[in-house]
């Protein structure tokens, strides 16, 4: 491990949520052997302008609780690309997403000191959220799972579960549900109480607005406490 890395870490893990995710996922993803990549299905993919707006929550909230903004900015062949915002943070994201299954990590904000503790960034954890514009969702397979900055990497695998009705502050909608979980070995380099090993993610997809309507993220140490927990809503859904 490179000198003062442990450090960092606790600097970094001095407050949890989603700014505690984003301070030990490094980015790039670890690629899994997946299937071929889809087309886009024109009729079940968003459109360019198309806007949705998502509440987040913690109750281990670092920082508080904001809404989010995310817009498509190109639809193709191959994937959509959107841009995401947070209310109180001058940063952006944009990403493309394709039919992989993949969690992702979008790094919106800053670091900022708070009393005598660095607070982590805004770093929303999001699964392939268009994956219902390629077509049927898929059964199961292997997830991408961002890389580390530190200590071995995860291996993920998600599942299609049931049609569910989900309400949010948006109003109730028919949904599927996806489950993904992603873990790593543990190992001398992590701390069993504050370096997360296990993630349990949930998604609730919905066609009438082309995007989930509500996603769930839970990450635990080795010794089993949450150190993440968070969840995004739908609050408003504008088409272009």
């Amino acid at each position: 491990m490179r000198p003062g890395a442990d450090g960092t870490r606790r600097r970094l893990l001095g407050a949890l949520g989603a700014g505690a995710i984003g301070a030990w996922l490094a980015g790039c993803a670890t690629v899994p052997e997946t299937p071929p990549p889809r087309p886009v299905d024109p009729s079940s993919a968003p459109r360019i302008g198309d806007a949705w707006r998502y509440a987040y929550r913690s109750p281990l909230r670092a920082p508080a609780d904001r809404t989010l903004e995310i817009r498509t900015l190109a639809v193709g062949p191959e994937g959509v690309r959107d841009r995401i915002t947070a209310e109180g943070e001058p940063a952006s994201e944009e990403h493309d997403f394709t039919s992989a299954l993949e969690m992702v990590e979008r790094a919106i904000g800053t670091e900022r000191r708070l009393l005598d503790r660095v607070v982590p960034r805004l770093a929303v954890i999001e699964f392939s959220p268009y994956l219902q514009a390629f077509g049927a969702l898929p059964q199961a397979g292997p997830v991408a799972v961002p890389r580390p900055a530190f200590g071995p990497a995860f291996t993920g695998r998600a599942r299609l579960r049931s049609a569910e009705r989900v309400t949010v502050p948006a109003g109730t909608f028919d949904a599927v549900r996806m489950d993904y979980d992603a873990s790593r070995t543990p190992s001398p380099t992590l701390r069993p109480r504050f370096d997360p090993v296990t993630i349990s993610g949930t998604v609730w997809y919905a066609p009438a607005v082309k995007r989930p309507v509500r996603w769930t993220v839970v990450t635990r140490a080795d010794q089993q406490n949450v150190v993440g927990d968070d969840t995004y809503e739908l609050v408003d859904w504008r088409p272009a």
